[in-house]
């Protein structure tokens, strides 16, 4: 099976004032369709800003990143962000839903920003996924009305909306107790199983692993193992 995501020579820095501050120092990664990669290594590491790059939140200081051989990497902003909306799910540790929406519409908005197709199939899709995930008596609730579990499980719903083919996770489980935890990992097996959908998650969780294709560990910028 061929490589779909690949990093080549990835660098990243960052200037504060006068200093450049290295946060990745040429990383070489590869994912193949349906992989769960995991990507471990302590807090400063580097692994947020991976994930940002290789999702197309950022770019790269110096290197390429490759989505099923064409370079995305010197794409427009406007072209890098239809690219992430139909390609791409985001999941992160502290959610991102937007307080002033209700869930039902926090879920739907990817869908709402594609813009093709009738709103209503929009809304239906994203009642369908709510339901899924055991919010549909929280559907018109905000944000700040749903424990840290249930917040989780909206924004697992608003990844998916858009059938992406890879869904990044930045720590996904931090913020989460042991029940809601072992639900996300058993959401992650199941869309893998049933959708081929590639994950790369970067985490300190080492029960992650357990479901994982492989895992990688970042440090100080560089993978040090694999």
């Amino acid at each position: 099976m061929e490589d779909y995501l690949i990093a080549e020579n990835l660098k990243k820095v960052y200037q504060e004032g006068e200093k450049g501050v290295v946060a990745l120092s040429g990383v070489n990664l590869s994912l193949k369709r349906g992989e769960i990669v995991v990507i471990f290594g302590p807090s400063g590491s580097g692994k947020s800003t991976l994930l940002h790059l290789l999702g197309g939140l950022d770019r790269p200081t110096e290197g390429k990143i490759l989505l099923d051989k064409a370079d995305i990497s010197c794409l427009s902003d406007e072209k890098l962000s239809k690219l992430r909306n139909e390609k791409f799910g985001f999941i992160f540790q502290f959610y991102h839903l937007l307080p002033e929406f209700t869930i039902l519409e926090n879920v739907s908005l990817p869908s709402f920003i594609r813009g093709r197709g009738n709103m209503k199939i929009f809304e239906g899709r994203a009642r369908s996924l709510l339901t899924e995930f055991g919010l549909s008596e929280r559907m018109n609730f905000r944000p700040a009305q749903l424990s840290g579990g249930e917040q989780q499980r909206a924004a697992i719903a608003r990844a998916l909306i858009n059938n992406p083919e890879i869904i990044f996770a930045d720590e996904p489980t931090g913020n989460l107790d042991k029940e809601a935890s072992d639900f996300f990992l058993k959401s992650i097996c199941r869309l893998n199983q049933e959708n081929r959908q590639t994950f790369l998650l970067a985490t300190h969780n080492e029960r992650i692993a357990k479901i994982a294709t492989r895992a990688l560990t970042l440090r100080e910028g560089r993978i040090v193992k694999s």
